[in-house]
């Protein structure tokens, strides 16, 4: 099917057998040849309009980097109750608060800047990128809440106490570098 796809489309894929999504992501950029990069998880469905709008953002010459808000793919109201929550705590003026990178998108000339991704660490990884253009020109970052990816909550719905303990985890992350680096979910 991606055969089909990027023969229609003009779009080359690149295979990657490493494991982890920042050593992915840095792969890709490596073969990218766009001004504008975007990065969507696996488990992350966008709409169709999404790329347009981050193309728009990006070529009036006003934004650098952004994110987009996350619904629950699988429904439910723990899932949906969870990505309110980050939605709301993705809008706080904190560098760090612009994470969670199921959709993101930044010009190549900020990748190469702050990037790569942080290859050492199991979550987190997107911060060199986004908190350093949300840090360095505040203006220049956008959270676009009027793009809506749908992510999976399966992290958190398939473990006991799922969602406490994801959260627990974010929030060592935030505050201590080894919470980023001994992330231990084995559901991923």
């Amino acid at each position: 099917m991606l055969e089909h796809y990027a023969a229609q489309r003009a779009v080359r894929p690149v295979r990657f057998s490493a494991r982890g999504a920042a050593r992915a992501r840095n792969h890709g950029r490596r073969h990218a040849h766009g001004r504008i990069l975007v990065f969507v998880d696996a488990d992350t469905q966008i709409p169709v309009e999404a790329i347009s709008r981050m193309v728009t953002h990006c070529d009036s010459g006003e934004k650098e980097a952004g994110i987009t808000a996350l619904a629950g793919l699988d429904g439910g109201f723990r899932a949906w109750c969870w990505w309110q929550f980050w939605g709301h705590v993705r809008r706080l003026p904190l560098p760090k608060a612009k994470a969670m990178p199921a959709c993101m998108f930044c010009t190549a000339s900020a990748f190469d800047e702050f990037g790569p991704f942080d290859e050492g660490v199991a979550i987190g990884e997107e911060w060199p990128i986004l908190a350093s253009v949300y840090r360095a020109r505040p203006g220049r970052f956008v959270y676009d809440r009027s793009i809506v990816a749908l992510t999976s909550s399966r992290r958190m719905d398939r473990q006991r106490f799922g969602y406490l303990r994801t959260f627990f985890k974010y929030v060592w992350a935030i505050l201590d570098h080894a919470g980023r680096v001994h992330y231990t979910d084995r559901i991923r």
